[in-house]
């Protein structure tokens, strides 16, 4: 620094002047007038273009969209131009080549999209979406065929047991009518005229409708139920209420017949007032006595039996009454015993057979068969006493043979082995 304070300064160069020796001076372009006007146009449009807000592209014709939800918005892959780096704005670039939308229906042609101005226009839906509807769609319609299955399935059912509640009241109605008739029928048919029957005001109308005279029925009414007026007592529900289970078992311990089960079972029982205890002891020994009879009848050498009615004889499984009469026939000729019967469903333990089938001469009925009935009938009948009841007739089985059929009514009577012993 200290150096140049003395030095002598250099002369500046002045404009125009030759940079060196025999350079000319710089001369400016000269430009005719219509060049300064284009480039002045240039100039304002460009201006012009720069000062106005950017126009919007047109809207692109439809494409096939993955998502269906996103109607309406701008493809992503459309995007604007971009601006030069220059200080003079540029007009902005084409935008990029779409690809080919995919056709719409066959069913309409194409519109073209409207030019849009305020909000944007929803884009049409592709065809492929128009023809086939969307999962939440199905699920939606699915779930509501399926409720109205059920609804459907729901108000059959309903229907159905409706229409069906009736006509199983009048099954049960029926069964429980079917099961008073079989009862009715079976009192009517089997059960001695000797004695007295008492029933509930329903059942002794059964017993009337099948012919047992209303004066042998005692019926029974709240407050007025006492069944051991009668020798034989058809215990019904109705009865049951009426007179009290533990009674009936006490007065009635045996069962002759019963028919149903359940609420509707209808039992055909054997009075007896001397108690249950009294009865199990009198029907030991009576049993022995009829054991013993069997036995006695069994050695007699113009009775013959089938290998089942002799054990049932052995057993003491037959009727006494029916013991003595085959006796005194015994004592008139042959008499072969083929079968033991009348013991009826549902009977207690004890019950013995009431009725004997024999074999009729000749193996055939026809006259000597009738003969040798009314022959027999007039012989126990002349008897007397409980002989009388013995009903004495021929029959035809349903294997083709004919047999001469003794039977006595329900119920029995006990003691009489041991009377006729004395």
């Amino acid at each position: 620094m200290a150096e140049d304070r003395g030095a002598t300064p250099l002369p500046r160069r002045a404009p125009g002047t030759g940079r060196g020796q025999g350079a000319r001076p710089l001369k400016r372009p000269a430009l005719s007038e219509s060049d300064l006007q284009r480039m002045r146009a240039a100039l304002d449009s460009a201006r012009a273009e720069a000062d106005a807000p950017p126009a919007k592209p047109q809207a692109p014709p439809p494409r096939q969209a993955p998502d269906e939800g996103r109607e309406g918005e701008a493809p992503a892959d459309v995007v604007g131009p971009e601006l030069p780096p220059s200080p003079v704005p540029t007009p902005r670039q084409a935008p990029k080549e779409l690809p080919a939308a995919v056709p719409p229906a066959r069913s309409s042609p194409p519109a073209s999209p409207p030019a849009r101005s305020g909000p944007p226009a929803s884009r049409p839906r592709p065809a492929w979406l128009r023809e086939r509807p969307s999962r939440g769609r199905a699920i939606i319609v699915g779930s509501a065929i399926l409720t109205l299955v059920a609804i459907l399935a729901g108000w059959s059912a309903a229907s159905l047991a409706k229409h069906a509640r009736p006509a199983r009241i009048r099954a049960s109605a029926a069964t429980g009518a079917g099961v008073r008739e079989a009862a009715a029928a079976w009192v009517a048919s089997q059960v001695s005229r000797a004695g007295m029957v008492s029933c509930d005001p329903v059942m002794c109308q059964a017993l009337e409708a099948h012919g047992v005279p209303a004066a042998d029925l005692l019926v029974l009414r709240p407050g007025d139920a006492d069944p051991l007026g009668s020798d034989v007592v058809v215990v019904t529900a109705a009865v049951t209420r009426m007179v009290r289970h533990r009674l009936l078992t006490a007065d009635a311990p045996a069962a002759i017949a019963s028919f149903g089960s359940g609420s509707r079972q209808i039992s055909i029982r054997m009075i007896y007032p001397h108690g249950p205890a009294a009865y199990a002891a009198a029907l030991r020994k009576e049993i022995a006595d009829r054991k013993a009879a069997g036995a006695s009848l069994l050695l007699l050498g113009p009775v013959t039996a089938s290998a089942a009615a002799g054990q049932q004889l052995r057993d003491g499984q037959v009727d006494s009454r029916l013991l003595l009469t085959l006796a005194e026939l015994a004592s008139q000729g042959p008499v072969s015993i083929t079968a033991f019967g009348d013991r009826a469903p549902g009977a207690s333990l004890g019950i013995p057979f009431r009725s004997a089938d024999l074999v009729v001469i000749g193996g055939q009925a026809g006259a000597a068969s009738a003969g040798q009935v009314a022959q027999m009938s007039g012989f126990v009948h002349q008897l007397g006493g409980y002989f009388a009841a013995a009903r004495i007739r021929t029959v035809h089985l349903a294997g083709g043979q004919d047999v001469v059929r003794i039977e006595f009514t329900a119920p029995g009577q006990m003691g009489l082995l041991g009377t006729s012993t004395r």
